[in-house]
């Protein structure tokens, strides 16, 4: 209040932040993308939890995992290509016979010693390490990783001894470009180590395409990680898409080595690396250090504290046309670490099933909207946008403080086209939304009126990709030439095929004479989702190579 005092404030105490002494250190720009140095100074990491890391194995010897190891073990089973001359043992030593010590890397990434003098820092000081070989210079297959995941879980392996040291935290960083089918062996495993309680943590891969292609990046129950370059933009490599978790630094060592991650190799030597897999060994990190502040900590709380402190990635940032493209941003150590001493923070996600429909001008369908609601109690408020004039859609119930569902009418004079939907939820002063994607397709002509329709078989297949499920059928028994049928109680979890057939010589068989059809739009076969309406077949002559026997006589019902 003096007039001759401009301001004051508290004369605080500032401190340097805590530094580690390791020599080379200062070329692990890697560590202060991610606030990491701030996060040391409230947690460096317990030797109570234990981080495992399936890989290529461990360079047992080197002098930054001092201390650091426990037993781990080789799955490795074919000894044609494991690199060390047998199958599946307890050494998971990375033989180095034309290995980059891939695993080694990684492992310095999550943990080597720390603030011993000696090379570089990991990004948790304190974890254990379970290293997993699963992996040789040749990769590894499916059947060795899902093994080895349930391993490290401490989950039972047939001929395999129990894992003494099961890992709180898992780190892959492999994959293979192959989509994860909810019926898969790695989704099984995964599914198991979920229901565990432990946090798998999963890089993108390195094809610059969509991670949901890729597996274990495009599993569920995984944290998918991207990379990003030393300027904090997506690397040129890194997988993207809407299975993105988050970001973490990966490098990009084009144009300079030292742009890359530095971390532990052979022979007490370290060297530069880039990809999505020195990505995910931050994330790992991370997790351990907040695993050691946070006992209790969940998958689910892990992953959402992760994404909600994220710093996000615009669209030129992520070099695609949708940040969303990136998950929730770059990872960082310190406000992670900060928001499991805060109070937790409303949270608001949206699902929708199915996510892709296609209909007819006319047509209409519902859409299940899934509405989960974190930290708060308020109704959340549903918005729809992004369609097209003459398609409108409404929830019921909206606002709504359980899920939703949404009606979606298509009008005649639609054009046909493919439109991105996005429907927008609001509450408790948290927001989210999800998208699907709606194609309206040009209405088929009727067909001509040259046969009854009288005994004409409906079947609709139950597909996942190219491996039909079920079948489901309808025997049209009216004199006319076309008239509504409806499949009902469908399982919505999946995609169908419809095919008419007419058994014109009543032999029971699909046959030269019979008429036939696949109902089909722009000349390939539909993939139809359950809602969808007013679709019309030409049934024409059979011709094939040999008769087909009637579906019913094969595949369950999909009831």
């Amino acid at each position: 209040s003096r007039s001759d005092v401009e301001y004051a404030e508290p004369n605080y105490i500032l401190e340097p932040f805590l530094t580690p002494n390791d020599p080379r250190y200062n070329e692990q720009w890697h560590y202060t993308a991610i606030n990491l140095p701030q996060a040391w100074d409230n947690e460096t990491g317990s030797s109570s939890v234990r981080v495992a890391v399936i890989d290529s194995g461990i360079f047992s010897a080197h002098t930054d995992l001092a201390g650091k190891l426990l037993p781990g073990y080789d799955f490795v089973s074919d000894a044609s290509i494991s690199g060390d001359g047998d199958g599946r043992d307890p050494n998971p030593e990375d033989t180095g016979s034309n290995s980059d010590f891939h695993g080694t890397h990684v492992t310095g990434t999550v943990g080597a010693a720390t603030n011993n003098s000696t090379g570089v820092a990991g990004v948790s000081w304190g974890a254990r390490l379970v290293p997993i070989r699963a992996l040789s210079s040749e990769g590894g297959t499916l059947a060795d990783v899902a093994d080895a995941l349930r391993w490290a879980a401490g989950l039972n392996v047939a001929g395999v001894p129990s894992n003494t040291n099961p890992a709180d935290i898992i780190n892959m960083s492999l994959g293979g470009q192959v989509a994860c089918a909810p019926s898969s062996t790695m989704q099984f495993a995964i599914n198991d180590v979920a229901a565990a309680g432990k946090i798998m943590v999963v890089a993108a891969g390195n094809s610059k395409a969509d991670a949901s292609a890729f597996t274990p990046a495009g599993c569920s129950g995984v944290i998918t990680v991207g990379a990003t370059d030393r300027s904090g933009n997506r690397a040129f490599y890194s997988n993207y898409g809407p299975r993105i978790d988050v970001m973490a630094p990966g490098g990009d060592t084009r144009n300079n080595p030292s742009n890359g991650v530095l971390s532990t190799i052979n022979n007490n030597n370290y060297g530069f690396k880039q990809g999505t897999s020195m990505a995910a060994p931050h994330v790992a990190g991370v997790l351990a250090l907040m695993k050691s502040r946070k006992a209790s900590l969940t998958p689910g709380e892990a992953l959402t504290i992760l994404k909600q402190t994220a710093r996000p990635l615009s669209a030129s940032q992520c070099n695609r046309s949708s940040g969303n493209d990136c998950g929730a941003g770059l990872i960082d150590a310190k406000a992670a670490l900060d928001r499991l001493s805060a109070p937790p923070a409303a949270a608001l996600s949206l699902t929708a099933a199915p996510t892709s429909l296609s209909l007819n001008p006319g047509g209409n369908a519902t859409v299940n909207i899934g509405v989960n609601r974190s930290n708060f109690s308020d109704p959340v408020t549903l918005t729809l946008s992004g369609q097209p004039s003459g398609v409108t859609g409404s929830f019921n119930p909206n606002p709504t403080s359980t899920n939703s569902a949404l009606s979606l009418s298509v009008g005649s004079g639609v054009s046909p086209g493919s439109y991105a939907l996005v429907i927008s939820g609001s509450g408790g002063g948290a927001t989210a939304e999800t998208r699907i994607t709606l194609t309206v397709t040009q209405p088929q002509a009727p067909p001509p009126p040259t046969a009854s329709l009288n005994g004409t078989l409906l079947t609709l297949f139950g597909v996942s990709g190219d491996t039909i499920l079920c079948a489901e059928e309808i025997t049209i028994t009216q004199n006319v030439l076309s008239s509504p049928f409806n499949f009902n109680s469908l399982p919505a979890d999946r995609q169908y095929k419809l095919q008419g057939w007419k058994d014109v010589n009543g032999n029971g068989n699909t046959d030269a004479g019979d008429l036939f059809a696949w109902y089909t739009e722009s000349g390939n076969i539909a993939l139809l989702n359950v809602g969808r309406s007013r679709l019309q077949l030409r049934l024409e002559p059979y011709v094939a190579p040999q008769p087909l026997l009637r579906p019913a006589q094969i595949f369950p019902p999909c009831q």
